[in-house]
């Protein structure tokens, strides 16, 4: 079992800013956008081989870039915040 100090829980809550709380919430809605950038993926992979369209290589490439521009942004958060 894990005993946590109480007298840390207490410092942590001390030094909390109100940065700090506005970078975690970022943080938090950017892996959830990058999860729905997933979903999205997923959803075109599936549309593309239940549809034949000329359009669905442009669509997957599309769906790809936006998720690796929501990494990308998720990551430079992480970095400059």
């Amino acid at each position: 079992m894990i005993k946590i100090d109480p007298n840390s829980l207490v410092d942590i809550i001390r030094n909390l800013t109100l940065f700090g709380v506005i970078k975690g919430f970022f943080v938090v809605g950017l892996v959830m956008y990058v999860a729905f950038s997933l979903v999205i993926v997923r959803q075109i992979k599936s549309m593309t081989e239940a549809v034949e369209d000329e359009f669905n290589g442009l669509i997957s490439i599309l769906a790809w870039m936006h998720l690796l521009l929501a990494i990308g942004v998720m990551v430079l958060a992480i970095v400059v915040l």
